[in-house]
Parts: structure tokens; C-alpha cells; sequence
């Protein structure tokens, strides 16, 4: 009888290590980041450059982190960059550039590049990642980007836009809808009729920043892209459940 009963004690011990083990295991691999941000700038008086970040750092225990974060490293270099963009081995070597421009330039007032980055998004198996740029290069207008990264969980490749759109015909149907409605566009009157927006000939289009945030699926236009300025960026959201089996879900 004390022989059995200290077999099952032997079994309830192990039980219980083993069920502790899988609860560290589990943690341990969770995907966690934090937000972090970067400031520096190079003043000489009122002519100054700045560059201020916040995005997010995923936590280096987890097997898909160091992909990510190298995702978001290039995403905020390329800020920095005009035109031709140069492979910088790191952040800091990228804003040094950006600096030495500044100072070539001669402008005597502000540069500055402010990027704010965030997860919108995150389940099983898919994260989005949404980027708000603000830059200014002194007496130009400030320039606005909006940009979304998304990436498949699975083994943390960074998705493109014919991988989450499974059903382009149908989605550009619905957009369209949804833009006329935004703009106000006439029903009898078509897009390239109307004469404000800039088209692929005359047919409409899907923006190159799309991308999930919160409960929604987000199409949206930046500045330039499909609109004059005076009109601003466009914003189209649909409810995801509105989008199953048209886009990529956890489905």
C-alpha cells in the first residue's frame, strides 16, 4: 500500500514538472515586443536635422523576432533615403547619411523625419505592422506616408499583396464602391469622367499600402497616389468578416 502510494506520488511530481516545463515553454515563446523610440538630431544653431522614431522591438527569445525587427530596421531606413537607397549596415549609419545631406544641402532651416510605428494587428497566424512618416525638408511642405508591413506567423515572411488578396476582381469591386461613396463621385458618372483622380488609364486600382488593424481590413491611398493633395489621402476600411475567403485570414 505505501509502496503504490509512493508511486503515485513519484507520477504526480513528474506530471506537474513535466506541466511546468510546457507552461515555460509556451511563454517563453510568445511573440513580445515593446515600443521603442530613437531620437537624434544635428543642430548648428537654428539649422538643425532631426530624426525621431517609435516602433516596435520584438523580444529576441522568440525564434521569428530577429526577422521582424530586421523588417522594421529597413523600414526606417528607407525614411531617410531620396531616390537611390543604399544598403546601410545599420540605423545609425543610415541617419549619419541623412545628416551629411542636411549639411550639403546649405538649407538654413528644418529637416526633420518623424515616424511613429505600431502592431495593428495580431492572431495565430498573421501581424501587421502600420508606419505614420511626417518629413520635412525645410521650406517644402511636410510629406505623410502611411505604410503597412504584414507577415505570416508561420515562418515569419513578409507578405505581398497577391498573397493576402486572394480575390483581387471582387475586392476591387468593392473598393470602388466604397471610394465613390467617399469622394462622391456621381453614379452615372464614371471615375476617369469625373476627372479628379489619377487612374491606370482609366480603370481604378488597389493602393500599395493595405494591411489589418484592429477588427478591419484597411485599403489606403496615400497622398499623390490616386488624389491631388488639396483632396488628401484616402482611407477605405471593410470589417474582416466582410472579407473572408477574399483576402487572407486565420482561416
Amino acid at each position: 500500500m505505501i509502496k503504490c502510494f509512493r508511486n503515485i506520488s513519484l507520477i504526480s511530481v513528474i506530471c506537474l514538472f513535466i506541466a511546468c516545463e510546457a507552461a515555460k515553454t509556451e511563454e517563453q515563446t510568445e511573440l513580445l515586443y515593446e515600443l521603442t523610440r530613437y531620437d537624434k538630431e544635428n543642430c548648428d544653431g537654428d539649422k538643425c536635422a532631426k530624426v525621431s522614431f517609435l516602433y516596435p522591438y520584438f523580444d529576441e527569445s522568440h525564434p521569428l523576432s530577429r526577422n521582424l525587427n530586421a523588417h522594421i530596421e529597413e523600414q526606417l531606413k528607407m525614411y531617410l533615403q531620396f531616390g537611390v537607397f543604399d544598403d546601410y549596415a545599420t540605423l545609425d549609419e543610415a541617419v549619419e547619411h541623412y545628416f551629411s545631406l542636411f549639411e550639403q544641402s546649405g538649407d538654413t532651416t528644418l529637416w526633420s523625419v518623424d515616424v511613429e510605428g505600431q502592431v495593428s494587428f495580431q492572431n495565430d497566424r498573421l501581424l501587421s505592422m502600420e508606419f505614420v512618416n511626417t518629413s520635412l525638408i525645410g521650406h517644402d511642405q511636410p510629406s505623410n506616408h502611411l505604410m503597412f508591413l504584414n507577415f505570416d506567423l508561420e515562418d515569419g515572411t513578409l507578405l505581398l499583396r497577391d498573397e493576402i488578396v486572394l480575390d483581387e476582381a471582387v475586392l476591387l469591386e468593392k473598393a470602388e464602391r466604397k471610394f465613390r461613396r467617399h469622394h462622391a463621385v456621381a453614379e452615372e458618372v464614371s471615375l476617369a469622367e469625373d476627372g479628379r483622380f489619377f487612374l491606370e488609364g482609366t480603370r481604378f486600382f488597389l493602393p500599395f499600402s493595405m494591411g489589418y488593424r484592429g477588427a478591419d481590413f484597411v485599403l489606403f491611398y496615400n497622398y499623390y497616389e490616386i488624389c491631388p493633395i488639396e483632396m488628401g489621402a484616402t482611407e477605405i476600411t471593410f470589417p474582416l468578416e466582410e472579407l473572408d475567403g477574399i483576402i487572407l485570414t486565420q482561416n
